[in-house]
């Protein structure tokens, strides 16, 4: 099995200069096919995301754990 996509989250906050970086893969093989991960964890933000699956999953929201302010998100 390998990974056949990947999407890369930063997530920011302006409030309290916090950022964190992580990736959510997309992972199969010639026999299965591709199955996205349903997600990505952060230490430093609380996040909630749609399913994974056949789908790219989809970040529904994100917030900074240490002041609760909406983060900032880019994607590549």
């Amino acid at each position: 099995m390998g990974i056949i996509d990947k999407t890369t989250y930063k997530l920011s906050c302006a409030a309290c200069s916090t950022s964190e970086t992580s990736s959510v893969l997309d992972k199969g093989s010639n026999w299965s096919g591709s199955w996205w991960q349903g997600g990505t964890s952060f230490s430093l933000f609380n996040t909630q995301w749609s399913e994974g699956g056949k789908q790219e999953p989809d970040l529904k929201f994100a917030t900074c754990k240490k002041c609760a302010a909406p983060a900032k998100v880019e994607t590549t």
